[in-house]
């Protein structure tokens, strides 16, 4: 039981970033932002000389160069070898492309000598390379989130039992287990771009456009970090607070809810599923990690920047 004048309070909500997961359903990271394994059809920018790419690290400023795919053998059919050499001519700073060794598929690392925590990598070229599903790797941001309700899914307990002649049981308890949660995301704007990622649904790059998906759409599988103020017993200012409590959902997928038309302002409702989560070596994590930061901390992630 928790002391009052040494707990912790939990209160609101100050920011929610949401990003698309790797093509392999992994996290991205700065040293692991996996593409597609190939072929790729570049056949429809509109130069082939001149396919953008932007990246940026941590809140640094974006860089944004046109990839020359125009060399490739297939325009239709680029290999991830092409694609690989493409990026890399582009000369971007800090960062670089490979094949992937164990995947042979499309890797962007950082190749900086500065600790980072974030690299987003976005524009035509990667989302036709499958930077992010096909979406890129980078940040959608909210500070509108109203409310953001979890619900964990278990495993129950079973209580197995046989019964002998004389009517005596012999039974085991097993152990339940966690599974994962839902969560119910109530945003106070319609942001289309946050539900293409939620439910796969396109929008028409020139037109603006959302077209919701069908049973032939790809799934988008994404993470959820949102960050929650924390404070001390007592009164407190809004200013007061003592540090920022930071949770990390980390394998994602959503629909949208119900939306209700009337005289009233609209909400925007995804409903979440996340499950546990596993990596490229196969190793398993729960579906959600809590941290708390320093207020110095939560002001080094820059989330406004970045």
């Amino acid at each position: 039981m928790a002391v009052r004048t040494e707990g912790n309070f939990y209160f609101g909500i100050l920011w929610v970033r949401f990003m698309a997961m790797n093509d392999d359903s992994t996290l991205p990271s700065p040293d692991r932002i996996m593409g597609g394994a190939g072929p790729f059809d570049f056949s429809g920018v509109d130069n082939p000389a001149t396919v953008p790419m932007s990246v940026k690290i941590d809140n640094g400023e974006t860089e944004t160069r046109n990839v020359d795919i125009s060399g490739a053998a297939d325009i239709e059919a680029v290999t991830v070898e092409e694609l690989v050499d493409a990026i890399n001519a582009a000369g971007f700073a800090e960062v670089t492309a490979s094949v992937d060794i164990t995947t042979g598929r499309v890797l962007i690392q950082y190749n900086g000598t500065e600790d980072v925590y974030v690299l987003q990598v976005w524009g035509i070229c990667a989302e036709l390379g499958r930077i992010g599903q096909g979406l890129g790797c980078q940040f959608i941001r909210s500070n509108t989130i109203q409310s953001i309700n979890v619900t964990p899914v278990r495993k129950d307990e079973e209580r197995i039992a046989i019964t002998d002649a004389q009517g005596k049981d012999t039974e085991i308890l097993t152990d339940g287990y966690r599974k994962g949660f839902t969560a119910v995301i109530v945003d106070t704007v319609e942001d289309l771009n946050l539900l293409e990622l939620i439910e796969g649904g396109t929008i028409n790059d020139e037109t603006g456009e959302y077209t919701d998906p069908t049973s032939e759409s790809e799934k988008k599988y994404f993470y959820i970090e949102a960050f929650y103020g924390r404070y001390s017993e007592g009164e407190n200012k809004e200013a007061d607070m003592t540090g920022v409590r930071r949770e990390f959902y980390q394998s994602c997928k959503g629909t949208e809810g119900d939306a209700n038309r009337e005289r009233n302002w609209k909400n925007s409702n995804y409903n979440i599923t996340g499950t546990s989560y596993k990596d490229e070596n196969e190793d398993i994590y729960g579906a959600s990690r809590r941290l708390d930061l320093s207020v110095e901390e939560w002001e080094a992630l820059d989330v406004k920047n970045v």
